[in-house]
């Protein structure tokens, strides 16, 4: 069945997907189209239909709000692509003030380094709790037994999971301060 086959596309698709660890970011600087075209391809699986997941408005917003490092010589390097990656990811689900909130520009570029990679490594077991939680309805849907309500109870169950995580994550953006102290 095709709504099948969709669901387990879905799941293969979140069990590959990872964006890069520290060590596999550019070590080259690179000018803002450059910037843009990578971020696009380590972020595709959040790409809306649409709409752009990061311009060079967004970037220069950034930039001015304090939220990235100002680039030298308009080139852009892997403090910079750490920054972006967490803050495009993150903008999914929290405000630009939450996020500022918790990457702190003060960082040293080994304390980023650690950072970002905990980040993906986070985002790594995510994505795997996500894919067995994708593949178990998918065993269940496609049995002869499923029933259209059991793929509105998935969706479901999906949506308000998703929400209560950005209620939780958005308490704790904002007691940050209090939390790691």
């Amino acid at each position: 069945m095709a709504k099948e086959k969709m669901i387990q596309d879905w799941g293969e698709a979140l069990e590959t997907y990872a964006v890069p660890q520290w060590e596999e970011l550019p070590k080259l600087s690179l000018y803002m189209d450059q910037v843009i075209g990578l971020m696009e391809e380590y972020l595709s699986i959040y790409e809306k239909t649409g709409e752009k997941l990061i311009t060079s408005s967004m970037v220069n917003n950034y930039v001015k709000l304090g939220i990235i490092p100002k680039p030298d010589k308009k080139r852009y390097n892997r403090v910079h692509l750490a920054y972006l990656i967490m803050i495009c990811i993150l903008k999914q689900v929290l405000s630009i003030s939450m996020i500022q909130k918790m990457l702190p520009l003060t960082l040293t570029e080994e304390e980023l380094a650690h950072l970002f990679n905990a980040f993906q490594d986070a985002q790594r077991q995510a994505f795997n709790e996500v894919t067995d939680r994708v593949y178990t309805t998918y065993g269940h849907l496609n049995n002869e037994d499923a029933k259209p309500t059991d793929y509105f109870s998935f969706f479901a169950q999906t949506a308000l999971t998703g929400n209560i995580y950005k209620i939780i994550s958005a308490m704790i953006a904002e007691n940050i301060n209090t939390i790691t102290k």
